[in-house]
């Protein structure tokens, strides 16, 4: 068989949650190696604390953005297109492109993907999915359950994708389906200053995030006071939860693999 010189390397923050890992981060890698299979594909993460844990707990080891390029210039790799499964062009995503960029050079080709709302176009794409999420979850009184989605959220100025993301959703006709973030803006508290506006008692939340990992098992549904499904209770809405990451979705691979197309033609 002859030996690839063209790989794609896929970037994510990772997750020490192994059931959440195997249906997102996993499934993307699968599906991005059905797709192009004159490629390489390899794994990086960006969370060196994820990475330790990982390796400590599972006896896994995951290599980072930079030791991955030194591996796959050592395979022959002499094309490569990178992939981050990041949500938004912020810290994280700036650190890849710093860390890799450094390799430029050393490839015949080499392009860095957008996350995945990297554009107008992917916000518009992802708020189609959302709602179909949402439609998906069963038939809801949209006068009376409201779906609140949790993003990660950043002080980074891409935090913006958010709201562009919003509007987009707005813009469909859909008022109850809201996007709040735990480290960024709207905050939960912002939320629930919207619910108060109307007549919703039924609280459905989802995360926004490509893994259903800490943040959604914790911030966002845990028995602490200030988790987002404690809040909500303490203000009488009846809450429940869809606890799915977005990378479990075809259609949010899609964008992905859609990405990485792009650069290729």
């Amino acid at each position: 068989m002859k030996e690839k010189n063209k790989g794609i390397l896929v970037v994510s923050f990772g997750t020490t949650h192994k059931d959440t890992r195997e249906k997102t981060l996993d499934a993307i890698e699968s599906a991005i190696r059905e797709e192009f299979t004159d490629y390489a594909v390899y794994r990086a993460y960006t969370s060196n604390v994820v990475m330790r844990r990982i390796e400590k707990q599972e006896k896994l080891y995951i290599l980072n953005v930079e030791e991955t390029i030194l591996q796959m210039l050592e395979d022959g790799i002499e094309e490569i297109i990178i992939q981050p499964t990041h949500v938004i062009k912020g810290i994280e995503y700036e650190k890849i492109i710093r860390e890799a960029s450094k390799y430029k050079d050393k490839f015949k080709s080499f392009a860095i993907c957008d996350p995945m709302l990297g554009s107008d176009l992917d916000c518009e794409q992802v708020s189609d999915i959302i709602i179909k999420e949402t439609e998906e979850a069963g038939e809801a009184d949209t006068f009376k359950h409201v779906f609140v989605f949790m993003g990660h959220g950043s002080e980074h100025i891409a935090n913006e994708s958010y709201t562009v993301l919003q509007n987009e959703i707005n813009k469909r006709g859909y008022s109850n389906i809201l996007i709040g973030t735990v480290e960024g803006e709207p905050e939960i508290q912002d939320i629930i200053d919207i619910l108060e506006d109307y007549s919703y008692d039924t609280v459905t939340l989802i995360p926004l995030m490509i893994v259903a990992g800490d943040h959604a098992k914790n911030d966002m549904i845990g028995e602490d006071d200030d988790s987002w499904k404690s809040l909500l209770e303490q203000k009488g809405y009846k809450v429940d939860y869809i606890l799915k990451g977005l990378g479990e979705i075809k259609e949010i691979q899609n964008i992905f693999i859609q990405h990485i197309k792009d650069k290729i033609e």
